[in-house]
């Protein structure tokens, strides 16, 4: 056979692993068909029993794999372009262009098989609400101005608990070290009433480059091939409680954004620390309002008035932190993720995450319910 034939079929067989995108697509329709049995077999059985163990062995190593991947993409992709661009100068020829574009497509072909398969499956699983029994369906106004005026109250309380710098604002005794080390308590408790959010996974790691990552708005990524929980360590301490446990509940094989912040919440509010249950209790708190300002900027304003000084403190120090991250970069990143999202089944794209505020009116009303 000459080499030529040789090397064009080698070449071939590389393109050939482009079949794993029709076969994921599949896989994906077939899962979108029975989110029962993707909930029995897939999340609740082959995920945790894939992902604890990845999840622990990871957790081993202290630094991110997540972050040193896109360190050495970052490094790498560069360096093999200008290398293949000086090949088809010297060779005169654009053909060095096709192993390289045949190696792209492996890459990227098993990229999108492994995701699926160990991670996006779970987005066709039965939704949270389901699982909980939670009624989630549209509430009135008045509904969610009681939601607000609950959670103020809860904010405010739990404000009195808490630690502060010398200006006055929320600190965590120990930082993000001592978050992690406690962030599991918290779920410990929560799978008490919701036996589907036990287990133990690698814990949160932080993010070397956290301040660039602030750059993009995005304080924390869940890693599927890996599974990390990536936390942005710049942020200020109010956030970083919620941001852990949203994480942690990715881990948990919780894809939607806004069921991993309504878990978040849950947890925090299930953990025995003041700390976790402050930061769950404002990010609820700032979901709802947010709502609320988008239904009644009256009503909204009229509550916001009873913040408590601690809390209006940690808000307005919150606010100023977030101004240094309004540029380019926050755009893309923005565009990035919303694509990202409906490309996974959240048509709404990062209009999701609000959805939170629909599982929070749904636990109140059953809170309600069961008073009377």
């Amino acid at each position: 056979m000459r080499p030529e034939n040789t090397k064009k079929k080698r070449i071939a067989l590389r393109f050939a692993w482009l079949a794993l995108v029709p076969l994921t697509l599949l896989i994906r329709w077939l899962a979108s068909l029975s989110p029962s049995n993707v909930e029995n077999i897939y999340s609740q059985r082959i995920y945790p029993a894939v992902m604890k163990p990845l999840s622990r062995l990871t957790g081993m190593i202290p630094v991110s794999l997540w972050e040193l991947s896109i360190i050495a993409m970052v490094i790498l992709i560069p360096f093999f372009i200008i290398r293949l661009i000086v090949k088809c100068v010297r060779k005169k020829s654009a053909y060095p262009v096709v192993p390289f574009l045949s190696v792209a497509a492996i890459i990227l072909s098993v990229w999108f098989f492994l995701s699926t398969v160990l991670w996006t499956l779970n987005y066709e699983r039965k939704p949270f609400s389901e699982l909980a029994e939670l009624d989630v369906r549209p509430s009135s106004v008045d509904e969610l101005y009681e939601l607000c005026q609950w959670l103020i109250d809860n904010t405010n309380k739990l404000r009195k608990q808490v630690e502060t710098d010398e200006n006055g604002i929320m600190k965590v005794s120990g930082g993000f070290e001592s978050v992690r080390e406690r962030a599991q308590a918290g779920f410990d408790i929560a799978a008490r009433e919701y036996p589907f959010l036990q287990g133990v996974y690698g814990k949160p790691k932080k993010v070397l480059f956290s301040r660039i990552m602030s750059h993009t708005n995005i304080i924390g990524l869940y890693c599927a091939l890996t599974g990390e929980a990536n936390i942005d360590t710049d942020i200020p301490d109010m956030e970083i409680p919620s941001t852990v446990m949203h994480e942690m509940a990715h881990q948990r094989g919780f894809a939607p954004e806004d069921e991993a912040n309504y878990i978040a919440w849950v947890a925090c509010m299930a953990h025995p620390d003041a700390d976790f249950k402050y930061s769950g209790s404002a990010m609820a708190l700032q979901y709802a309002m947010n709502a609320l300002y988008s239904a009644s900027p009256e009503k909204y304003f009229e509550l916001a008035k009873t913040y408590s000084q601690g809390y209006y403190n940690d808000l307005k120090n919150l606010q100023e932190y977030w101004k240094q991250f309004q540029g380019t970069a926050k755009k893309v990143a923005n565009r990035v993720n919303d694509t990202y999202l409906k490309l996974h089944g959240e048509p709404d794209g990062v209009k999701s995450y609000g959805r939170m505020v629909d599982l929070l009116l749904a636990e109140r009303r059953k809170i309600l319910a069961g008073k009377k």
